[in-house]
Parts: C-alpha cells; sequence; structure tokens
C-alpha cells in the first residue's frame, strides 16, 4: 500500500476516486502496521533470555521508530533538495515508491524465520475469547498504552507542524529538528530498555511518565521561544519522557499477559489505543490550539495522557524476573 500510495493518479485524473482510494490504501497501511509491530515483539521477546527481554523489546520498538525517523529524515532531505513546487507536485511521491524496497526486504527476512506449529483449534475465536473473558485486562493494557501514543504522536508527528505555526519555523528546519531528536530517541529506548532489565518495569514507566507530567509544559516553553537550539532542547525533554517509557512498555506487556491470549489482547489493548488515541491526538491538538487560542493545549494533552498511564502501571505487578512462557 505505501508503494501504491506513491503512484496512485491525483485528483485531476480520476476525481473523486482519487481521496478514496488513498484513505483505503492508508487504512491497509495502518492495519498491517499495527499487526506487524506487535507480533513481532512478542516474537522476539519471547525468544529473549530471560535477562535480556526488556533490551530486546527495546531493540525491536527501535524498528517502527527507525522506519518513521527515515520517513521525517527523507522528508527533510527532499525539503531542503527541491522547491516547495516541485515537493507539491511530484517529490511527494518518492518516498512512498522507496516503500516497496521495505516490502521486498520483509519477504527476504521472512524466508528465514522458522515458524513454530500452530496448535491445534478448538473451534473458539481468541478475538471473542478475549474480549469476553479478560476485559479489565484490556482496559489496563489500553490505559497503559495512553502516554505512549499521546506523546509519540504529537511529539515527532505533529510537532513538525506545530513548529511551523506557532514559531514560524521554516518546514525544512522544522523537520530537521524531529529527526534529530528521533535519533536521540533510539538509544534512549535501548537504554531505557537495558535499565528495566537491571531495576524493573514498573519505577522507570513510572518516572518518565511522571517527567511527562511535571516537564510537559516547561518543554513547550522551550520549544515556543523560536531559537533552533532551546526548540531542540524541549524536545529532547520529550525524547527522555516518551522514549524511557516505550523502550520498557513492551517487556512489560508481554511478561503481564497470559500465552494463550498475549498476540490477542496486546494487539487489541495496544493497536487499538495507538490508533483511535494516538491517530486523533494531532487532530485534536490543531483543534484545541485553535479553540483555545493557547499554543500550549497540547502539553495539557501530554500531562492527561502520562496522569492516565501512571495510574494504569500502578495496576501491574512488576514481572521482570517472571518466568515467561511462551505463546
Amino acid at each position: 500500500p505505501t508503494f501504491l500510495v506513491g503512484v496512485l493518479p491525483d485528483y485531476q485524473a480520476i476525481g473523486i476516486a482519487a481521496p478514496i482510494l488513498l484513505t483505503v490504501l492508508r487504512m491497509v497501511q495502518g492495519l498491517s502496521v499495527g499487526g506487524e509491530y506487535t507480533t513481532s515483539i512478542i516474537f522476539v521477546i519471547e525468544h529473549a533470555p530471560a535477562d535480556r527481554r526488556g533490551l530486546i523489546g527495546a531493540l525491536g520498538c527501535c524498528g517502527a521508530v527507525a522506519g518513521i525517523l527515515l520517513g521525517s529524515a527523507t522528508g527533510a532531505l527532499l525539503a531542503s533538495l527541491m522547491s516547495e513546487q516541485a515537493l507539491e507536485s511530484w517529490g511527494w511521491r518518492i518516498p512512498f515508491l522507496l516503500g516497496l524496497v521495505v516490502g521486498i526486504a520483509g519477504i527476504v527476512l521472512r524466508r528465514h524465520v522458522r515458524e513454530a506449529p500452530r496448535p491445534e483449534s478448538r473451534g473458539r475465536s481468541p478475538l471473542l475469547d478475549t474480549v469476553r473473558n479478560h476485559g479489565p485486562l484490556l482496559g489496563r493494557l489500553a490505559a497503559l498504552s495512553v502516554f505512549n501514543s499521546v506523546g509519540f504522536y504529537l511529539m515527532f508527528v505533529y510537532i513538525v507542524s506545530w513548529l511551523q505555526f506557532a514559531d514560524g519555523i521554516a518546514p525544512a528546519k522544522a523537520l530537521e529538528i524531529n529527526s534529530i531528536s528521533m535519533v536521540v530517541l533510539l538509544p534512549v529506548m535501548v537504554m531505557m530498555g537495558w535499565l528495566s532489565d537491571r531495576y524493573g518495569r514498573r519505577p522507570l514507566m513510572l518516572g518518565a511518565a511522571g517527567l511527562g507530567v511535571v516537564g510537559a509544559l516547561p518543554f513547550f516553553w522551550l520549544m515556543h521561544q523560536g531559537d533552533g537550539t532551546l526548540v531542540l532542547l524541549g524536545q529532547l525533554g520529550f525524547v527522555l519522557a516518551v522514549g524511557g517509557f516505550i523502550g520498557s512498555q513492551p517487556a512489560l506487556m508481554v511478561e503481564a499477559v497470559p500465552a494463550e491470549i498475549r498476540c490477542t489482547a496486546i494487539a487489541l489493548g495496544y493497536n487499538v489505543t495507538l490508533g483511535i488515541v494516538g491517530g486523533f491526538s494531532p487532530l485534536f491538538a490543531t483543534w484545541l490550539v485553535q479553540r483555545t487560542g493557547n499554543d500550549f493545549s497540547p502539553a495539557f494533552m501530554i500531562v492527561a495522557a502520562a496522569a492516565v498511564s501512571i495510574a494504569a502501571i500502578l495496576r501491574f505487578d512488576e514481572t521482570y524476573r517472571t518466568k515467561l512462557e511462551p505463546a
């Protein structure tokens, strides 16, 4: 679907079918990423040594973040090399066309991964069974994922637009700052995953979400000064908060969910929250800024999201030393 977006005819060529097809392709793209992310994270954590599950889970997250980073960096590169007219006319298609390379790489990787035999089906739907019998667990997983969803989508997706309309920063510069922040995000996530193997998942996630509560307004204030250095410093504050949380979350989710419902429960609790709460966060933040006239409105969204996730973390047991049964 990524590649097909790049070759999709525009409105002048096929009329209303263009935006409809674009929406369908984006939906398929989102469903594909959602299914890919959770199952791959579960796979690598289940096969990791007991004392490295946090580290391996964080490395798995890095694959997703690195993909977004490549998108941001590609956008920054194209914006700096091409005129705005050329970029809007045809240059925007280039990153989507490169998606074909990613798809081929995924096929090659799967040819060399051995899949465990599937257990015999008992005639029950895992989806219905999970929803019917494990509702409270799904709720906790969803609440746990709220800070990840809102924090990541606002600070590494929406923030590029915010820097342009709130600070008047040029698109290329905004993308450059965002790309630098995401480069730093990768080692932060890995470090937090590694630390969670030694000190536990809950303390690090509580600390990261707590930083989101107390730091959101000061970090946004720094980013609203218009100076590139201060903007980057403010976003790096969110890198510590959001990256620290994301780096520890995968291992906690996998360890906290029983093996027989692990894939279904995590896919539902995490992906639905990320898709709905995270996906609508930029739209809601834009509306909130316009409605209130307060450029700091997104900071309050992050504070609220962090508070929800803190409450959820307190409902999970510490799991970093528990034995993990494979699904």
